[in-house]
């Protein structure tokens, strides 16, 4: 049935007994039927009729409703699913800042006052390669490393990106903040001794705070610890001592260079051939050097003869091991 365009609860029925139904009486007149009678016809006829209509417009407005409270919880299940949305668009957005900004995030211990201790400030680019387990420099450990660590300035460009190209030769892009601090590294083999003790130790700390093998760690801390008290450390030749910090920073970079390879080899063991010839070639390099400055003094100095310089090869007495 369509649908009803007035409620027929709200009807009254007409007076048939009126002159503006007096065709519809007529109609129905016959010889049983008189006017007054025909009037209660159309009477029992209209309301029959609307009783159905009341029925036809309760079910309608019984549907209606049922449809608006669909269309609401329909409404209603798009509005959460939009928030739920929105809620979880804004916590990536806020995961994500967090990982980009942690320093704006980070916890601090309320009841804790400013220490008295030294903090270590790491530059970035030693931060960055102890996290990934990557080769890392003594000098960022010393006291000079550190100083410079702590005085470097803060800039918005630090997270802008530099590319650089590694020892192996591969390039790859870093922190331009981590690309400054490279410049100013001092070598491992041109640390003094005094510079490496301050390293070491600091270095080893660092390993374990970033999660570094317990097994790599203590073998890193038996190696420094067989170089310091390797008899040459404490002995009075100045080459020998520069030897054990040239072995140092030679072996410590292969050991790296070779993890995840079938070269591995346990750093921890000292090999003394390879330390004896890297001494070798430092006295000849020390040589080598003196016999250029004796080579410049006698372009200056005629009186030195060709005889003293040839016998310097033969009695290098000025290098006792």
């Amino acid at each position: 049935m369509p649908m009803l365009a007035s409620n027929p609860h709200e009807a009254t029925c007409p007076d048939f007994t009126s002159e503006k139904y007096l065709q519809a009486r007529e109609c129905l007149l016959n010889d049983a039927i008189n006017h007054e009678a025909a009037a209660n016809q159309l009477e029992l006829l209209w309301t029959v009729n609307n009783d159905l209509e009341r029925q036809e417009w309760d079910r309608q407005t019984l549907a209606e409703q049922e449809a608006n409270k669909e269309r609401e919880r329909l409404a209603a299940e798009e509005r959460e699913r939009l928030w739920q949305e929105l809620k979880r668009e804004q916590e990536i957005a806020l995961q994500e800042d967090k990982k980009k900004y942690r320093n704006k995030y980070a916890p601090v211990l309320q009841d804790v006052a400013v220490p008295m201790d030294t903090i270590i400030v790491l530059a970035p680019i030693a931060s960055c390669r102890l996290r990934k387990g990557d080769y890392c420099e003594l000098y960022f450990f010393t006291n000079k490393g550190l100083q410079n660590a702590e005085l470097t300035p803060c800039s918005t460009d630090d997270d802008a990106m530099a590319l650089l190209q590694s020892g192996d030769g591969l390039h790859t892009f870093v922190p331009i903040a981590a690309a400054r601090a490279k410049g100013n590294v001092t070598k491992d083999e041109d640390l003094s001794w005094e510079e490496f003790s301050e390293a070491a130790h600091r270095l080893v700390a660092a390993m374990k705070e970033n999660n570094w093998e317990k097994e790599n760690v203590d073998n890193h801390v038996k190696f420094w610890l067989a170089l310091e008290n390797h008899p040459w450390r404490h002995g009075s030749c100045a080459i020998s001592k520069s030897a054990l910090l040239v072995y140092q920073a030679r072996v410590r970079r292969k050991w790296h260079d070779t993890l995840n390879t079938g070269h591995s080899f346990n750093i921890a063991l000292v090999n003394d051939r390879l330390l004896a010839n890297i001494r070798d070639e430092l006295v000849h390099s020390a040589r080598v050097a003196e016999l250029d400055s004796l080579k410049r003094v006698s372009l200056s100095t005629p009186s030195l003869r060709r005889s003293e310089i040839n016998n310097f090869f033969d009695h290098p007495k000025i290098f006792h091991i």
